[in-house]
């Protein structure tokens, strides 16, 4: 099976998720998987005013042996045109792909280029599969730009041949946005069995310098404005000699990492909130098994909303109860399960976690850590594994290529 996959955002530097996960996995089992990205932080960069066309091949985030052919069209480095000329540049590039091979099924991840892919495979009568991942329009920071996003985001999902989500609460976003509810599938975030390794989790704590007796909270992902970590470090600074035995890791990069990295500094919390920017995806886990906690203290907005994070299903994975923003789709997903500790706001979470021992006894909230972490660990494994979702994914893609074959 050819596939075409296209986003615009950076398929190499941003975190992995779902995505990466299936369509590299596909590339494995006999598909030939090619990737249309954006140069999403092209202005950090020194570079050409113009950027020619890229092309890397064989990239990989989960399979060593995976075989992404990665593609990025030239562009112009130049702000207010810098996205225009790549969406020039994508035309060239689909209108190139359409006529050597088309593809038998084309996969969208994004917006603007969504719009253009679904109207090549309308003119050739492929089949164009929506994967909604997020509520992409709302991370436009004006008003009018996220009128127009959202315009053109659901258009394309009333006319994309199958949507598929990844949780219940982002399937009710597509129908609400115009997807017809029989072409709507919930193709789940996938599950690992991983049972607990203390041993992992002592080493990773002395790497950290993390101590026997410190509880350990732990947020990994994208540092977005949204996300909490501003609010939640400044309360840290505010009152963190009040839980000296309390430690924040926070593992990734983002918009706010330097924002954070200042606070830290100028409140003297280099020891009690440790940074440890983006870390290799092996190395992720083990990090995870050493915490008492994970985080998702974002705030409730548009954004966050319909979603399950991928950062979520890895907590609990490892065991880890969840101080998590009360978002309507993790309740719809897990509902009043006991080892997710509801918060409304990110500064309500050391307080959510002194809850837990008796006069704020650290040795007593590691206790309740791993009890409640016990059922979070149950519940998530009630879900499908890897090999399942990936072979769904596989029978929708297969499914929806049959319909349209031939050139």
């Amino acid at each position: 099976m050819r596939i075409l996959a296209t986003q615009e955002t950076d398929w190499i530097s941003r975190n992995p998720i779902i995505h990466h996960r299936l369509l590299e996995w596909l590339s494995t089992h006999g598909s030939e998987v090619r990737v249309i990205d954006y140069d999403i932080d092209w202005a950090k960069k020194a570079g050409p005013i113009r950027q020619g066309r890229e092309e890397f091949p064989g990239i990989h985030k989960y399979y060593a042996d995976a075989r992404i052919r990665l593609v990025r069209p030239a562009m112009l480095r130049l702000p207010l045109i810098a996205r225009l000329s790549w969406l020039f540049g994508n035309w060239r590039e689909l209108r190139a792909i359409f006529r050597d091979a088309t593809p038998d099924v084309v996969i969208a991840y994004g917006i603007s280029n969504a719009l253009l892919t679904l109207g090549f495979c309308r003119a050739r009568r492929r089949s164009f599969v929506y994967h909604v991942m997020d509520a992409l329009h709302t991370h436009a920071d004006s008003a009018p730009v996220r009128l127009v996003a959202r315009t053109i985001e659901a258009l394309t999902m009333r006319h994309a041949d199958r949507v598929v989500v990844v949780s219940k609460g982002l399937g009710r976003y597509a129908v609400a946005m115009g997807a017809p509810a029989d072409r709507v599938d919930v193709v789940p975030i996938g599950v690992r069995k991983i049972p607990a390794d203390p041993e992992l989790g002592a080493r990773a704590r002395t790497l950290l310098g993390v101590g026997e007796e410190d509880v350990m909270l732990i947020f990994v992902g994208w540092q977005y404005p949204f996300s909490g970590l501003r609010e939640l470090v400044q309360d840290f600074a505010r009152r963190g000699a009040e839980v000296p035995w309390l430690r924040l890791v926070i593992v990734g990069s983002g918009e706010l990492y330097g924002e954070l990295q200042r606070i830290r500094s100028a409140s003297g919390l280099e020891r009690q909130v440790i940074m440890t920017g983006q870390r290799p995806v092996d190395e992720v886990g083990g990090l995870i098994e050493g915490a008492d906690f994970g985080l998702l203290p974002a705030y409730r907005n548009e954004t966050m909303e319909h979603l399950v994070p991928t950062k979520v299903v890895e907590y609990m994975e490892h065991g880890k109860p969840v101080v998590a923003t009360r978002l309507p789709g993790l309740e719809a997903e897990f509902g009043a399960l006991p080892g997710i500790l509801y918060i409304d706001r990110p500064e309500e979470t050391i307080d959510r976690i002194k809850a837990l021992g008796a006069n704020g006894a650290s040795a007593a909230i590691r206790r309740a850590a791993r009890q409640l972490g016990e059922t979070s660990r149950a519940a998530i494994q009630q879900g499908d594994d890897w090999d399942t979702v990936t072979l769904n994914f596989q029978s929708i893609l297969r499914s929806e290529a049959a319909k349209r074959p031939g050139s």
